[in-house]
């Protein structure tokens, strides 16, 4: 269809990954959407999201893409964005009360 509908049928999510390819899953989420919808503003996001170690690190980056993609494309579509992201993180743990709404599994 649109856009956005080859963009995630490109990550090809099965459900069963690892906690390591799902966290190279997510990173490359995020990177296809700063590319897609950053434009020129995104070197420091991409910094981020390309430095981080853990699965909680990208999480806590969620935000950062939300104001990037409503910057460029508005909130409905960076709504849309960040829960097809969000989708991603659903089976893998971030850890003992690391805050609400943070994915299990």
């Amino acid at each position: 269809m649109g856009l956005r509908d080859s963009f995630w049928a490109a990550l090809g999510r099965d459900g069963s990954d690892s906690h390591d390819v799902a966290m190279e899953r997510v990173r490359n989420a995020m990177l296809r959407v700063t590319d897609v919808f950053g434009g020129n503003q995104h070197s420091r996001l991409d910094a981020k999201i390309c430095e981080a170690k853990e699965i909680a690190e990208l999480w806590h980056l969620r935000p950062d893409i939300m104001q990037l993609v409503a910057a460029s494309k508005g909130e409905e579509t960076a709504r849309e964005c960040v829960a097809e992201i969000t989708a991603l993180f659903k089976k893998h743990q971030l850890g003992g009360g690391r805050g609400a709404g943070a994915p299990s599994r």
